[in-house]
C-alpha cells in the first residue's frame, strides 16, 4: 500500500528537529528526569512492533484437566420453570 505524503525525504530532518524543539519547549516546565522519561516512552512506543512475534513458550496450548459434571443430580427442568413462574407471580401480585 503506497503512502502519500507532501513531505520530501530531504525535509524530514529539519521538520523533526523543529517538532522536537516545540515539544522540548512545552516540556520545559518539567524536570530533566521527567523529560527524559517522556522521551524514553516515545522511543519505546515507536520501537515496539505492532504485532510482536509469538514466543515459543506461549505458543503451546495449556493442558487443562477436564472435569466431568454429572447432570443426573440436577432437578428436572419442569421444577425450575415452576419455581421461576411462581416467583414472577409473587412479584407481580406484590406490585399490584
Amino acid at each position: 500500500m503506497a503512502i502519500e505524503s507532501w513531505i520530501t525525504p530531504e525535509e524530514t530532518p529539519a521538520l523533526a528537529e523543529a517538532a522536537m524543539a516545540v515539544i522540548e519547549g512545552r516540556l520545559s516546565r518539567f524536570s530533566a528526569l521527567e523529560r527524559e522519561a517522556y522521551w524514553a516512552s516515545i522511543r519505546k512506543a515507536y520501537n515496539t512492533p505492532y504485532n510482536p512475534p509469538v514466543s515459543k513458550r506461549t505458543a503451546k496450548a495449556a493442558q487443562v484437566p477436564v472435569i466431568a459434571i454429572s447432570t443426573h443430580a440436577l432437578p428436572a427442568i419442569e421444577l425450575q420453570a415452576a419455581a421461576l413462574v411462581s416467583g414472577a407471580l409473587a412479584a407481580e401480585m406484590h406490585t399490584v
